[in-house]
């Protein structure tokens, strides 16, 4: 399995392109804005034609690239179901403050079509298991999501864990004690690389005996 990663420009989210080996299609993780041209690029690169997006939860700044992204790559896109509001009115389901600064990047936005993610459905695209994991507390609808390869298998975090961190709670639609039952979940996951919303990759174990939160 390869992960290839791109930086969208608002908060520098990870935006992730995931081939299974020998494959020339992908799967995409979130969609910051603006993502289209660093993934164009990438995608061009490497030869990939991307199947579908998953997003790992609903926050602005990983699903405000959508509107470009998809009107160059006609995918399905796939988002925690709790989180699913979240793609109506992106600039109004955070805090005032947060309105404010997003109010000129929604000028453009294009509600997408997105299909509904439940704990523990697992779907089988561009030879990838793609399994995703409830863990709430960042948002209702975050999730964990859980890609398979054969025997390799990674996970990206999104905003719930990133290395020496975990994602604030303090926004509408967190929750500190739902993060407290994602992050003891968290500790339960078989020792794989995890790929976060923002920074470096890290693993399972290296957040256990390192992360603060743990």
């Amino acid at each position: 399995m390869d992960v290839f990663s791109t930086n969208a420009e608002f908060l520098d989210v990870n935006c992730y392109a995931v081939r299974a080996a020998g494959r020339s299609d992908c799967i995409l993780i979130d969609s910051g804005y603006d993502c289209a041209p660093g993934l164009e690029k990438l995608l061009s690169e490497e030869g990939l034609e991307p199947r579908a997006i998953f997003l790992t939860h609903g926050h602005p700044d990983h699903i405000l690239g959508l509107t470009n992204v998809l009107a160059r790559w006609n995918v399905p896109v796939y988002l925690g179901a709790p989180d699913r509001y979240r793609l109506d009115s992106p600039a109004t389901t955070l805090n005032p403050q947060f309105a404010a600064m997003l109010a000129p990047l929604v000028q453009d936005w294009n509600v997408p079509e997105a299909d509904d993610v439940t704990d523990g459905q697992s779907f089988e695209i561009a030879g990838l298991t793609i399994t995703a994991v409830a863990a709430p507390g960042h948002t209702e609808g975050s999730m964990l999501l859980r890609v398979v390869d054969g025997e390799e298998e990674v996970i990206f975090t999104g905003d719930v864990v990133s290395a020496g961190a975990i994602g604030r709670v303090d926004l509408p639609g967190g929750d500190p004690q739902a993060m407290q039952e994602s992050l003891r979940a968290f500790a339960t996951l078989p020792d794989v690389p995890i790929y976060p919303g923002h920074g470096p990759a890290s693993r399972v174990s290296t957040e256990l005996a390192t992360n603060p939160f743990f």
